[in-house]
């Protein structure tokens, strides 16, 4: 009797499929569209901006004031390509912009939830985490999967702290 050969699979051949099916992938592109908008346009216009959701290939970026919506709508082809640069198959349509209040101290809680709960790892769980991540290739799979396993520790030492 022939056994037949078995070939491992990586975690993203494995989670490819599945993230498709369950629209993660498309949730997972449009999360690092929001997560590159800084990044994107710079300081300045991060300060006087913030990006709410995608919809429908749509990113939707509150603005604090006309003044800066209007300054933004001049730049938007430039501020579009920047942030296709890191996205598959023109994943970008447009952007709209809104006028709309954003407090003062918002932009440094964007700062502290984009380093997300992985800072409060302790060194045998981050061990644990990097040695079950080691089979991903993708640096930014290993990341995105570091930050679900991650905030889903939280969420347990939390439930079970209450």
């Amino acid at each position: 009797m022939e056994k037949k050969a078995r070939s491992l699979k990586t975690w993203g051949e494995a989670l490819g499929p599945f993230l498709k099916i369950s629209g993660l992938s498309r949730r997972m592109q449009e999360q690092k569209l929001l997560d590159s908008w800084d990044r994107a346009v710079g300081d300045a216009i991060a300060e006087k901006t913030r990006p709410i959701r995608v919809k429908n290939r749509i990113l939707q970026v509150q603005v604090t004031n006309s003044v800066w919506m209007q300054q933004l709508q001049f730049m938007k082809g430039l501020i579009i390509k920047k942030l296709q640069k890191n996205m598959p198959n023109d994943f970008l349509q447009d952007i709209r912009f809104y006028v709309g209040e954003i407090a003062p101290g918002e932009r440094k809680k964007k700062e502290i939830d984009a380093q997300g709960p992985s800072t409060a790892l302790s060194d045998t769980e981050r061990k644990r985490m990097d040695k079950n991540l080691a089979g991903i290739r993708d640096p930014e799979m290993q990341e995105i999967m570091l930050r679900v396993f991650s905030k889903g520790l939280a969420a347990q030492k939390k439930r079970l702290n209450e």
